[in-house]
């Protein structure tokens, strides 16, 4: 498992690398053509996004991936995608027709003036034609091909980047420009996604495979709901508490810290799929364990970098006007690295105890809510972004305790925890003797980080692990 694990990981990271790239290269561009408060809008609808994709096709895809590697038989396999997307495409369309009909009163809902009805529009084809492209390039995942996904991923972004710096550049089109990008970007990935995964759609929907699917994933809507809630309830908060300027900050900030995937891109895309191919097999829980531990040196690797040189990568890619984003980023980086961990502890799936695993985030969400409307009102963004941060390390903590009783794995917690509080306190201690921007006190950074990283690798994979490693590349 873990040989096939790194192929198809490394393969997920250089992929994203390359679409995150190109992401991250059109900041500039959209700092300096939108205003915090334009962004801000954008922001809203990335909420609005996840909280559609979630709830509409009622995470069919989640059951889509379970019951995928449980049989064998591929008509079986081919109804159960078919199915699925035949639902999928028929609850979206639902939700299209609902949105343009009350299209009005949703705008009012949502940005308080008629006057941005069109930009809801185009942001519902967005979040349309979204959902699809995720449906069908998530089934490139489940048949385990790392590389048509990564191809359409690429494809994907180029696509919405022309597009949409095109209209924004060229024709001066503002936000709608955004929007524009990626209907076009998400219709075109579709198709090529179905394309490389054609012997899994037919014109076919069993219904008795419907139930079985719907069964699984229903508790995961709630699930979903919670998990929105927990992940976007400090952007809602700040809209309501700051206004759209710091809402445009707060979501620059999260942008940064989305950098996150570079690491977790590799892990998500290859892990889950492989442990329910092999959960059953004696050495799987082991094999956990390793990947585990080599994640948790990459997220810290990150982390390091993050509260090192937030500062510099907002200096370089924004505008004086989204300077404050600078702070947050750290601690956003840690609390993604909490939220998606998960998928190393994953006995609750395995068990198909999906109502727990909605009851663990409706707890999230709930204590989430809780701490971003405490804490905002009394020190701003950064508020939001701590309580994110410790109500997703709560949560963890107690997926981890559910998900071992049903399928336990060996982690060495101890040496994690110390490896956290060094990278954390060594880090942000550092950062307050040396946080003017020059060359000096970037080369120092550096060399610290070496220096902190090799610490951190020593505990984890262990003094041998690096000698031999270090051996065989010498």
């Amino acid at each position: 498992m873990i040989k096939i694990f790194f192929k198809n990981s490394f393969i997920y990271t250089i992929g994203t690398i390359l679409t995150r790239g190109i992401s991250i290269l059109l900041v500039p561009i959209y700092t300096r053509y939108l205003s915090p408060s334009e962004y801000g809008i954008i922001d809203l609808f990335v909420i609005l996004a996840s909280l559609i994709s979630l709830t509409v096709a009622l995470e069919i895809n989640q059951a889509v991936v379970r019951f995928y590697q449980d049989t064998t038989s591929e008509k079986e396999k081919m109804q159960y995608v078919s199915t699925a997307f035949m639902f999928t495409v028929f609850a979206y369309l639902l939700y299209l027709i609902l949105s343009f009909v009350f299209s009005d009163t949703f705008t009012i809902w949502l940005l308080d003036d008629l006057v941005y009805e069109n930009i809801f529009l185009l942001a519902t084809g967005a979040i349309v034609t979204k959902g699809l492209f995720y449906f069908t390039q998530g089934q490139l995942k489940w048949q385990i091909l790392p590389r048509e996904s990564i191809t359409v991923s690429i494809i994907h972004v180029i696509i919405v980047a022309i597009v949409a710096v095109y209209l924004l550049v060229i024709e001066n089109m503002k936000v709608e420009s955004i929007f524009i990008g990626q209907i076009v970007g998400n219709i075109i990935g579709m198709f090529i996604s179905i394309y490389y995964t054609k012997k899994s759609y037919n014109f076919v929907f069993v219904y008795k495979k419907f139930k079985e699917m719907v069964a699984f994933s229903y508790p995961l809507v709630f699930s979903g709901i919670a998990i929105f809630v927990a992940l976007f309830i400090d952007r809602i908060a700040i809209k309501y508490f700051l206004g759209l300027d710091e809402l445009g900050i707060y979501g620059l900030a999260y942008r940064f810290a989305a950098i996150t995937s570079l690491v977790m891109i590799g892990f998500q895309s290859s892990l889950s799929p492989l442990i329910y191919k092999y959960y059953k097999e004696e050495r799987t829980p082991q094999d956990i364990v390793k990947l585990f531990n080599i994640f948790v040196l990459f997220a810290l690797f990150v982390i390091t970098g993050s509260i090192l040189f937030s500062k510099e990568v907002i200096v370089l890619m924004s505008t004086e006007a989204f300077y404050d984003a600078a702070p947050i980023i750290p601690i956003l980086v840690m609390a993604i690295f909490f939220i998606n961990m998960y998928i190393f502890v994953p006995g609750l799936a395995i068990a198909k105890k999906t109502k727990i695993v909605a009851t663990i985030s409706i707890v999230g969400a709930l204590l989430n809510s809780a701490l971003n409307f405490i804490f905002i009102p009394m020190i701003g963004l950064e508020g939001a972004a701590y309580a994110t941060l410790i109500s997703a390390i709560i949560i963890f903590i107690i997926r981890v305790k559910m998900s071992q009783k049903y399928y336990n794995i060996p982690f060495i917690w101890k040496n994690i925890l110390i490896s956290f509080i060094i990278v954390v306190v060594g880090a942000f201690g550092f950062i307050a003797l040396f946080d003017n921007i020059n060359l000096v006190n970037i080369s120092i950074k550096v060399l610290f980080m070496c220096i902190i990283l090799l610490i951190v690798a020593s505990l984890l994979l262990g003094l041998n692990s690096i000698k031999i490693y270090i051996k065989k590349r010498i």
